[in-house]
């Protein structure tokens, strides 16, 4: 990547924000809805015939839960490293540099997403709000290991991502509210069944 400091502009606030949400978004639905679905499977499958569930249908998800958090950070790290920016950042058009308006290296990078995030946290996050100064848009993150995010092209990828997947999310939790949940409230609950040969007693 040539150096791009001097030739695009600093992001505003408002478009880190949305591409961050994208961030999230995209995350979501590849670690914590496929947790879910796999859950809400093996509960299922155990209220339905109690006598027939394997306890091992939950160690999937147990293990998805443990490692999706690790796969997504080391993503966000590479993909920062390589390309500048993870998909949602990328998506809208924005770019992160060095001083030297070039790609981070990895331990710029690594940093940036441990020490850099968790300084800006502080405060109830008054580090990311401070991108609101205008003459430079820069979070504390930023100031605090030397990088900056460019705009490079224009969001409208970005904002066509952010839509399809806010639909997406609205259509499953409509589905999860008209069919899942009556589903799982409909399931009678499973009542002992007497012993033979032993005697009840009578009330």
């Amino acid at each position: 990547m040539d150096k791009y400091s001097t030739v695009y502009k600093t992001a505003g606030f408002f478009r880190r924000y949305f591409a961050m949400v994208l961030d999230y978004l995209i995350n979501m639905s590849v670690s914590f809805i496929p947790f879910l679905v796999t859950v809400f499977s093996a509960v299922e499958s155990y209220l339905k015939s109690p006598p027939y569930f394997n306890p091992l249908s939950f160690v999937f998800p147990a293990v998805l839960l443990f490692l999706m958090p690790i796969v997504v950070f080391f993503y966000s790290w590479y993909f920062t490293h390589k390309f500048g920016g993870t998909i949602g950042k990328i998506l809208f058009g924005l770019r992160i540099v060095d001083e030297g308006g070039v790609y981070m290296d990895k331990a710029t990078a690594f940093w940036r997403m441990t020490a850099g995030y968790a300084v800006s946290s502080t405060f109830l996050g008054l580090g990311y709000f401070w991108a609101f100064r205008k003459k430079e848009d820069l979070t504390w993150h930023d100031r605090f290991l030397g990088t900056k995010v460019l705009t490079v092209g224009k969001p409208v990828w970005g904002i066509v991502a952010l839509v399809l997947l806010k639909i997406l999310f609205v259509v499953l939790v409509v589905y999860f509210i008209a069919v899942t949940l009556p589903l799982f409230l409909s399931i009678p609950s499973i009542a002992p069944v007497p012993l033979l040969g032993v005697a009840q007693p009578v009330l």
